[in-house]
C-alpha cells in the first residue's frame, strides 16, 4: 500500500512538473537563448552564452566516454534549462526539491534543471551536468526497471568523477568514527535529509559503487544493470550478477571503508587544533596554580623565619 501511494504521489509530481514545463516553454520559451549541442538543448537567457559555449565544450570527452561504456547515446532530446537564482530553480520545480539541491533530471519529461547561482556552482557545473546526464542514460537503458536510490546517485558520481575526492574521504572516515554511517537502502529517503546526512549519503553511494568497480570492473556494473532491465527485480539481479546478496555486498564494503578510510579522521586539523588547545590551556592553568602555590609556600616560610628572628 505505501509503495502504491508513493507511486501515485510520483505521478501526481511528474504530472505537474509536465505542467509546470509546458506553461514555461509557451510562456517563456521565446525569451530565452537556445543552443544545441547533439541532442541535448539548452535554454540560458543572452548574459549566459560564453558559459553554455564552454560547459558544452567540457562535458563532450566525458559524455562520450559514459556513453561508450553503456553502449547506448543519448538520442532522444533533452532540454537543459539553466536557472540563475535559488529563487528561480525552486520556483521552476515549484519547490518540491530540497534546498541542497543544485540540480535535477527529469528523464520522462527529458530535462535537466541546472542552478548556477555563485561561482562555486557554476565552476562545478560540468560534472553536475554530467551527473545529471547519467540518471537520464540509467532511465534509458533501464526501460522502466527500479533502480535503487544509493545506486542510482552513486552510478551517476562514480561516472562523473570517478573515485572518491580527499574531501569525501574524510566525510566517510568521520561517519564511521561516530558510527553515523546509513544503510545503503535507507538512502531511498535522500530526498527528505537535511544537507549534511544527504551528503554522507551521496557519498556513501559513490564509495560503494566505486568499491563495486573495483572489485569487479565497470563491465560487471554494465552486467547488473542488464540483469536488472532483463529481471525487473534489483535483489534477484544483484544476487545473480555477484553471487551474494546486498546484505553481504554491504558488509564487504564496510570493512573495505573501515580499513581504508578510519585513519583519515586524524587528519581533521581543525579538531586537532581544538583538542590541543584545550590541553595547553590546562597545561597553563596547571603551572599557575603549581607556581602559585610554589609562591605561597615560600611566603610562608618566610613568615615562619621573620616570627622566629623576631621572637629571639
Amino acid at each position: 500500500m505505501v509503495d502504491l501511494n508513493l507511486a501515485k504521489v510520483n505521478k501526481i509530481f511528474i504530472f505537474g512538473i509536465f505542467l509546470i514545463v509546458s506553461f514555461w516553454s509557451l510562456t517563456y520559451g521565446a525569451t530565452l537563448k537556445k543552443q544545441q549541442y547533439r541532442a541535448l538543448i539548452f535554454y540560458y537567457d543572452q548574459p549566459d552564452s560564453l558559459l553554455v559555449n564552454e560547459l558544452i565544450q567540457k562535458i563532450d570527452r566525458p559524455l562520450q566516454r559514459i556513453e561508450g561504456l553503456f553502449h547506448e547515446a543519448l538520442d532522444v532530446p533533452v532540454s537543459v534549462r539553466l536557472t540563475k537564482s535559488d529563487k528561480e530553480f525552486e520556483g521552476f520545480l515549484y519547490n518540491q526539491v530540497p534546498e541542497w539541491s543544485q540540480a535535477v533530471a527529469l528523464p520522462q519529461q527529458r530535462m535537466v534543471i541546472l542552478k548556477l547561482a555563485d561561482a562555486e556552482q557554476i565552476k562545478k557545473s560540468p560534472q553536475i551536468l554530467i551527473h545529471e546526464l547519467v540518471h537520464i542514460l540509467l532511465y534509458d537503458f533501464l526501460q522502466g526497471a527500479y533502480l535503487p536510490v544509493w545506486l542510482n546517485e552513486g552510478m551517476a558520481d562514480y561516472f562523473s568523477e570517478g573515485g572518491l575526492s580527499f574531501e569525501k574521504k574524510i566525510v566517510l572516515a568521520q561517519a564511521m568514527v561516530q558510527k553515523k554511517i546509513i544503510d545503503l537502502m535507507s538512502i531511498d529517503s535522500l530526498l527528505k535529509m537535511k544537507a549534511p546526512q544527504a551528503r554522507l549519503a551521496y557519498v556513501e553511494a559513490q564509495s560503494a559503487v566505486e568499491f563495486m568497480a573495483k572489485q569487479f570492473g565497470d563491465q560487471r556494473l554494465i552486467e547488473l544493470l542488464k540483469n536488472i532491465r532483463h529481471q525487473k527485480n534489483f535483489h534477484k539481479a544483484f544476487r545473480f550478477t555477484f553471487g551474494f546478496d546486498l546484505l553481504d555486498f554491504e558488509i564487504q564494503w564496510n570493512e573495505f571503508i573501515k580499513q581504508k578510510y578510519r585513519w583519515l579522521v586524524l587528519l581533521k586539523f581543525e579538531e586537532w587544533i581544538f583538542a590541543l588547545s584545550g590541553l595547553l590551556f590546562l597545561i597553563a592553568v596547571v603551572v599557575v596554580y603549581l607556581r602559585n602555590r610554589k609562591k605561597l609556600k615560600t611566603l610562608s616560610e618566610e613568615d615562619q623565619d621573620d616570627f622566629i628572628d623576631g621572637g629571639t
